[in-house]
């Protein structure tokens, strides 16, 4: 797929253009954007926006669950080759994994639960197993974090093993696939979830290992693979019943949420605001949450029911707000590791 050696990163970097302006951090932005958007405009038809099932929007954003973790997932697998494990020696690096998904995932759990306890009281006992449970199993927007946590727990095995040849990539990301399951009827700490994105987290090891910068050829024919996959999953979306269309662990997951990224990576944009948005990525994913909730309140308060105030004036709350908690929390030695997971 290269005429340079393996192992470079897919953006060129021989163009003279800024440094600040990274096309993984564009990439970020775009997946925040994708994920901000979801979220206010709600998963169902009875949450956040309250858009039908059967409604274009709805629609348009079960296209795109098959891009929207799979591009976070990617771009982790990508940057941990930057800075990978020791096979050999792995406990500094799970060490400062724990520390910065962990710290943060505990902390904004129990945030999340106390504030949606406060708003729907229940008794102490029931309250106190609640939060347990969210510890330890799938939760809310968090299950990405158990998710990408149990992943990384696995790495000294995967790299020992797997992760460093091309066919070993390759076999971990059918394994993983395989074991990828539609529903999560059972999902200690995200396991499903893990199985999920496993697949995407490789898949962006092996591009940076592996493929290097894609040449025209190769760029043009995942393009058209791109396209006609997305073609047979809007089909699906829009034919089959509400949700049914976009389930994980089909063959077309798996293609668009492998090729997007690899795209994306070496040929979106260079846009400043998107990388300003990525850099603040993992804040903007805790966080988001409660300024759309917010926003959302503060609008219905003044009586503006307008969907398109809503849709735009949630989407930059959830952006901005959790960049600004971001630069408080990272002023302080204990808000900085307990919420952002730095040290």
């Amino acid at each position: 797929m290269s005429s340079r050696a393996p192992g470079k990163p897919l953006a060129a970097g021989t163009v003279a253009v800024p440094k600040a302006i990274d096309r993984v951090q564009v990439t970020r932005g775009l997946a925040c954007l994708l994920l901000v958007l979801f979220h206010v405009v709600g998963g169902k038809a009875d949450d956040g926006l309250r858009i039908a099932d059967a409604s274009i929007g709805r629609q348009v954003l079960d296209v795109l669950l098959y891009v929207r973790m799979p591009l976070f997932a990617f771009i982790s697998g990508y940057v941990y080759t930057f800075k990978p494990l020791d096979p050999a020696r792995p406990g500094r690096f799970l060490q400062g994994k724990l520390r910065r998904l962990a710290l943060p995932l505990l902390s904004a759990t129990t945030l999340f639960y106390l504030v949606a306890l406060a708003r729907a009281p229940m008794p102490p006992a029931d309250a106190a197993a609640g939060l347990l449970h969210a510890y330890f199993f799938s939760y809310e927007i968090y299950w990405f974090l158990q998710a990408m946590l149990l992943i990384f727990l696995l790495l000294p095995l995967l790299e020992r093993f797997l992760l460093g040849s091309p066919r070993g990539c390759a076999m971990a990301v059918l394994v993983a696939f395989l074991l990828t399951v539609p529903a999560e009827p059972f999902d200690f700490l995200s396991i499903n979830g893990a199985a999920f994105l496993a697949p995407f987290f490789f898949i962006g090891i092996a591009a940076r290992r592996f493929i290097g910068e894609l040449t025209p050829n190769w760029t043009w024919l995942l393009l058209a693979i791109l396209v006609v996959a997305f073609a047979l999953h809007a089909y699906n979306v829009a034919t089959m019943p509400p949700h049914m269309g976009a389930r994980r662990g089909t063959w077309l997951s798996l293609i668009i949420g492998g090729i997007s990224p690899l795209l994306l990576i070496g040929h979106v944009p260079r846009v400043a605001l998107l990388a300003r948005i990525g850099a603040s990525s993992f804040a903007i994913f805790l966080f988001h949450i409660f300024f759309i909730v917010a926003m959302r309140m503060l609008l219905k308060t003044l009586g503006i029911e307008s969907f398109a105030i809503h849709l735009i004036a949630g989407l930059a709350a959830a952006i901005a707000g959790p960049m600004l908690l971001e630069a408080l929390l990272a002023k302080g030695k204990v808000t900085r590791r307990l919420f952002l997971g730095l040290r």
